[in-house]
């Protein structure tokens, strides 16, 4: 009985760098398989409308604030704008979690 050597699978030849981990990874390869400018457009415009939805949710049915979280998360891939904006949602989201966990402890 002879074995024959395992041939390694496509993943297993992947340098640690080249090796995208997380939910989005096969989103992140196309996209960055696209021209820079077309990429940019294409994240400018799903990333807008996804805010101005949001914003048209706060007055109308709808997750409005999920919503326009999302689009700056989209618009955060490709602007360092988007980026610091929603860096400062989420510190303010902590600190106001911290602060509602804190007032309930006091309560028991």
């Amino acid at each position: 009985m002879s074995e024959t050597p395992s041939v390694p699978d496509a993943q297993s030849e992947q340098t640690p760098d080249e090796h995208e981990s997380g939910r989005f990874a096969a989103v992140n390869r196309t996209l960055d398989r696209l021209p820079h400018p077309v990429r940019v457009v294409g994240v400018a415009l799903f990333g807008g409308v996804l805010v101005l939805a949001g914003l048209a949710m706060l007055v109308l049915p709808g997750p409005g604030i999920v919503v326009i979280l999302a689009g700056l998360a989209v618009l955060a891939s490709e602007f360092v704008w988007a980026r610091r904006i929603l860096d400062r949602t989420k510190a303010a989201a902590k600190a106001g979690l911290d602060k509602g966990k804190a007032a309930v402890k006091r309560k028991s």
